[in-house]
C-alpha cells in the first residue's frame, strides 16, 4: 500500500546517494547485564526478539523510486525478521577495540533497499559482561517514525520492568507518512521577504571580504577532510562528563555546550592535521544543522573551528563569536524560509554531484558536526542497564568526517564516523578530542 511522496528535501538529499555514500545512519547502545541474570539472558533476550515479528508502520515501509518526483514509501504485507534482526558473538575478549571493528564494518554495508531500510544487531561477548545492540537505518525513515528517539524509545525506564520490545514494535509518530511539522503561515510576506534577501546578501558580502567570524559555504579550505569518499567506514566513539563540559562552557562564557565540543573537534582536527603536515592556513569550517528531529524543517549553520589559531582560550573565543554569527545569521531569515534558505545554499554542492565536478568545486565544509537527541533518565532492555550510546551519521560527498554528540545519564557521548581509506588513524582523532578537553580545563 502505498502511503505517499516523501518530501523534497530528503528526495534531494537521496539524490546524493550512492554505494560509496549509502544515506544509512546508526545508533550503538551498550549494556551490562545484571549481576543476577540466568545463563541463558542472550539467548533468552534473542527469542524474545523474534517471538515478536509483527513489524509496525514504518519499520514495515520500504522506498520506491530514488527521484525526487516519484520517490515514495510503500507498506510491505510480510517482513522477513531473519533479515532484518541478527544475533552475532564478538570474539574474545571482546573489548572497545574489537566492537568498534565489528560496527565499522557492519555501518559499510549497504542496506537492500528493495526491503525495508533499517537491520538490527544483537552484539554479545563484550568484555565486563555486556552485550551491544547496533541499530541500522535509512535517513529517510527517521523523519517518518518522528525522529531519532524511536531508536531507544522501546527501551524501559524501570529496571524492574522485564517486558521485552523490540524497535520495529515501536514508533513515536503513527500518523500519515505525508504529515510532516507545519509551520505558521507566514504573518508577514514581505517582511520575510526582506529578511531572506538580507541574510543571502550578508552571506556573499562575507564571503567576498573573507569574514573570519561568519562562516561561509564554499569557503572552507580543501583538506584531507574533503579527500575520496567510498563504502568503507571508520568507527570510534569518545565521552565526557556533561557536567564537565558544561562548567567549562559556563567558565568560558560559551553560547552553549556545542561550542565546546566544536572546539573539541577543531583542536583535535588541528593537532591530526599538523601530524601529517597538512594543516591549512584558513580555518576549518563545520556545518551544523539545527533540526534534531524532521529534515524537512531542518536548517544550516556554519561555523568556523579556528584551527588556525594557536592560542586555545584564543581558538575557543573565536569557535563561540562564529558560532553566536551564526545563530544570529540564521534568525533573520524567516522560519518559513530556513529550508529554502539552507536548499539555497546547497544548490552547488547538489548540481556538482549530477554533473560530476565535485573534485573541482570548492569545499562546501570540512566536516559535520551533529546533536543528536538522547534519552532522558536511565533506560533499561529486559533489567540490563543501558550503560552508553553512540550514534553513527552518513558522510555527503566529498566529506570525509561527520560527528554526533548525544547526551544520556550525565554523559556526552560522541560518535565519528569517518571514510576508511581517506581517514585510517581515525581513532587518533577520538583521542585527540579527549586531549583537548584536557588542555582546555588546564587553561583556564
Amino acid at each position: 500500500m502505498s502511503r505517499g511522496k516523501v518530501p523534497a528535501i530528503i528526495s534531494s538529499m537521496m539524490s546524493l546517494e550512492s554505494d560509496d555514500t549509502p544515506m544509512h545512519i546508526g545508533v550503538l547502545l551498550r549494556f551490562q547485564i545484571p549481576a543476577n541474570a540466568s545463563s541463558t539472558f542472550m539467548a533468552d533476550l534473542a527469542a524474545d526478539f523474534r517471538r515478536q515479528s509483527d513489524v509496525v508502520f514504518p519499520w514495515n515501509s520500504r522506498l520506491l523510486g530514488r527521484w525526487v518526483i516519484k520517490t515514495q514509501w510503500q507498506e510491505c504485507q510480510s517482513v522477513d525478521l531473519s533479515h532484518h534482526f541478527r544475533q552475532i558473538g564478538l570474539p574474545a575478549p571482546g573489548g572497545e577495540r574489537e566492537l568498534g571493528v565489528l560496527v565499522s564494518r557492519l555501518h559499510s554495508q549497504l542496506l537492500d533497499m528493495e526491503r525495508p531500510p533499517w537491520e538490527c544487531f544483537l552484539i554479545e561477548g563484550l568484555e565486563g559482561n555486556g552485550f551491544a545492540l547496533y541499530i541500522k537505518v535509512h535517513r529517510a525513515l527517521l523523519d517518518v517514525a518522528g525522529g531519532a528517539e524511536v531508536l531507544y524509545t522501546f527501551l524501559a525506564q524501570s529496571k524492574g520492568d522485564s517486558e521485552v520490545t523490540p524497535p520495529w514494535h515501536c514508533c513515536i509518530d503513527a500518523d500519515s507518512i505525508n504529515d510532516v511539522p507545519q509551520i505558521e503561515a507566514w504573518e508577514d510576506p514581505v517582511a520575510a521577504a526582506t529578511g531572506l534577501g538580507k541574510a543571502i546578501t550578508r552571506l556573499v558580502g562575507a564571503g567576498i571580504r573573507r569574514d573570519r567570524t561568519l562562516a561561509v559555504p564554499y569557503r572552507a579550505p580543501r583538506t584531507a577532510l574533503n579527500g575520496p569518499v567510498n563504502r568503507q567506514r571508520r568507527f570510534a566513539t569518545q565521552r565526557y562528563d556533561q557536567k564537565t563540559v558544561s562548567e567549562l562552557t559556563r567558565k568560558l562564557g560559551g553560547c552553549d555546550d556545542t561550542v565546546t565540543l566544536l572546539y573539541l573537534c577543531g583542536s583535535a582536527l588541528r593537532r591530526f592535521l599538523k601530524e601529517f603536515n597538512a594543516l591549512p592556513d584558513e580555518p576549518l569550517v563545520a556545518a551544523v544543522p539545527q533540526s534534531r528531529v524532521y529534515l524537512s524543517d531542518f536548517s544550516l549553520a556554519f561555523v568556523s573551528l579556528a584551527s588556525d589559531e594557536a592560542d586555545p582560550l584564543a581558538r575557543y573565543a573565536a569557535v563561540d563569536k562564529s558560532y553566536r554569527a551564526a545563530l544570529a545569521h540564521l534568525a533573520d531569515v524567516a522560519p518559513e524560509l530556513r529550508m529554502a534558505y539552507s536548499l539555497a545554499a546547497s544548490a552547488p554542492f547538489i548540481a556538482s554531484q549530477a554533473a560530476g565536478a565535485q573534485p573541482w568545486m570548492p569545499a562546501m565544509f570540512n566536516l559535520s558536526f551533529i546533536n543528536m537527541p538522547g534519552p532522558i533518565g536511565k533506560r533499561y532492555l529486559a533489567g540490563a542497564e543501558l550503560v552508553a550510546l553512540h550514534n553513527l551519521s552518513l558522510l555527503m560527498p566529498g566529506t570525509a568526517l561527520a560527528v554526533t554528540s548525544n547526551y544520556y545519564d550525565d554523559a556526552v557521548s560522541i560518535g565519528l564516523i569517518g571514510a576508511r581509506d581517506t581517514l585510517p588513524h581515525l581513532q587518533r582523532v577520538a583521542v585527540y578530542m579527549g586531549l583537548a578537553l584536557e588542555q582546555l580545563e588546564a587553561s583556564i
